[in-house]
């Protein structure tokens, strides 16, 4: 059984040592949602570029039909082929739905997932195509909701890595939240042992976050948000 808090602690120990970040990717999507490149190419991407583990995040919701036990097989057949040169993890990002922090996910899904990350996509009631709108809502009820989502996410939901954090109000929104609020989830995520995650698409304040995270004992996860193999391990060139 992969031992989740165990593979963060390590992380963690990392990082705190020498202010490097592992070379890890723990956020990439593939052609099974809304990724460029196979399963198979991604993998080859990452040993190529050493990285020691990379897990496969892809997009699931709770009414997902019967392809995620094909897509977990085929990431199963890639770790048995390569087990010596890369650590490859099944996951999945789901959905935050509403301010209990219930998730967007299956328990069959769940079950045959390594890790879960949980991240905010869209608010509660909204549907259909939100990119490039804020629809109703202002700048600073963004943050708050973002807020508030992911704080109940930390405290009730069984996710493991906390996605983007504020990656709602950051890039769609294009404000950034105070950094008391930052804080404030960091720590909240310490106390439930979830990993926050910095994340190379979302997150230009990684070297704050990161130290932070270090101060507060909070469990870091780190992700490109990579969707094609030449994104992957993006994450590990910023300088922290």
């Amino acid at each position: 059984m992969f031992k989740k808090k165990e593979f963060f602690e390590k992380i963690f120990k990392q990082y705190k040592k020498n202010r490097k970040i592992p070379p890890v990717d723990l956020h990439t999507h593939t052609t099974w949602t809304d990724g460029r490149n196979t399963v198979f190419e991604m993998s080859s991407e990452a040993i190529n570029k050493q990285i020691t583990t990379l897990l496969f995040s892809e997009h699931t919701r709770a009414s997902s039909g019967n392809w995620f036990s094909d897509f977990a097989k085929e990431v199963s057949l890639v770790r048995k082929k390569f087990k010596n040169k890369c650590l490859f993890l099944i996951g999945t990002e789901v959905k935050i739905l509403n301010n209990r922090g219930d998730l967007d996910l299956s328990g069959k899904i769940k079950a045959m997932c390594d890790l879960v990350m949980a991240s905010v996509h869209r608010f509660p009631g909204e549907t259909g195509t939100i990119n490039n709108t804020q629809g109703t809502f202002s700048k600073e009820e963004a943050i708050l909701m973002e807020f508030e989502l992911t704080k109940a996410t930390i405290e009730n939901s069984d996710a493991d890595i906390i996605g983007h954090p504020f990656g709602m109000s950051l890039k769609r929104f294009k404000t950034t939240p105070s950094w008391d609020l930052f804080l404030k989830l960091i720590k909240k995520a310490s106390s439930y042992d979830k990993a926050f995650e910095i994340n190379f698409h979302y997150h230009n304040n990684h070297k704050q976050l990161l130290e932070a995270c270090v101060e507060n004992n909070t469990l870091i996860s780190f992700g490109s948000n990579a969707h094609a193999i030449d994104e992957i391990g993006k994450i590990s060139t910023i300088k922290s």
